[in-house]
């Protein structure tokens, strides 16, 4: 039987890993430091900002590769560190720090490789989008929705709702703004609201039905009952009353429990 594993070496330290993982997900396994601004573990690799890029050496040949989408194989040496890559890395940080001049992560990395300028022209001050297209798989790939996508080309690419509309379709849930490398999207909770700054979106809040709190987005739940095939009431309940309604179920379940104990001694 062919066994799943492999040595390969990064950074001169021989490691035995699966031949299923990237070289990003080892190197990391392994306290090995690489780049990344578009890679998160729960969603599909999409080897968008090119920062995880190493030199991979493979019978004798040696080429640059995207660690993030790069498989393990076995015999694989890999140098994350060398002069050509820094050299790679800070090319790509000056391109960046053009188009999100104002992202403190960007700045806190280009930093790093002893960047403090960029030579390009600085497009537009205020936009920090760098279109690494992880609020657009969160929202496809986790979510089950397409309340967000990347639309144009070249220099006119950006991530937007369809056509360029409202997004009607947005849960309220802020997954993107959880998983956005350089908070370029923000979420907001107004007294009746969830504000996803970036597109000017606003999804209204329900209420709890026992205690009239505004909890979570209303079309969240309605989509959560959907799912379950279960009606939208029975998840109308902040969390606070949630724990309140247990606590007293299992109240009543120790004094009936106690109860019965005392009868069954008699």
């Amino acid at each position: 039987m062919k066994s799943n594993m492999a040595w390969i070496t990064i950074n001169g330290q021989r490691i035995n890993a699966r031949q299923d993982q990237t070289v990003l997900e080892v190197a990391r396994e392994h306290g090995l430091n690489i780049p990344s601004l578009c890679y998160h573990p729960a969603l599909e690799p999409y080897a968008a900002c090119r920062l995880c890029l190493v030199e991979a050496t493979l019978n004798g040949r040696t080429r640059v590769v995207a660690s993030c989408v790069y498989p393990v194989r076995d015999g694989l040496e890999v140098a994350t560190d060398t002069e050509r890559i820094h050299r790679l890395r800070r090319g790509l940080l000056k391109l960046y720090l053009a188009q999100a001049p104002n992202a403190e992560a960007i700045q806190q990395l280009a930093a790093e490789y002893g960047v403090t300028d960029t030579p390009y022209q600085v497009r537009d001050a205020e936009e920090n989008c760098i279109l690494c297209g992880l609020c657009e798989r969160v929202c496809r790939q986790v979510r089950g929705e397409a309340a967000i996508s990347f639309a144009y080309r070249g220099v006119k690419r950006r991530v937007t709702p369809p056509f360029d509309g409202s997004l009607d379709d947005c849960l309220g849930c802020g997954a993107c703004a959880f998983v956005c490398p350089i908070g370029a999207i923000t979420k907001q909770y107004r007294a009746q609201t969830v504000e996803i700054d970036k597109w000017d979106a606003e999804v209204p809040m329900a209420q709890c039905r026992i205690c009239g709190t505004p909890f979570a987005p209303a079309i969240g739940i309605e989509h959560a009952a959907a799912k379950l095939e279960i009606d939208p009431e029975q998840l109308r309940i902040c969390p606070r009353c949630r724990r309140q309604a247990h606590s007293q179920a299992l109240g009543k379940l120790h004094a009936a429990q106690s109860t019965s104990d005392q009868v069954a001694a008699y």
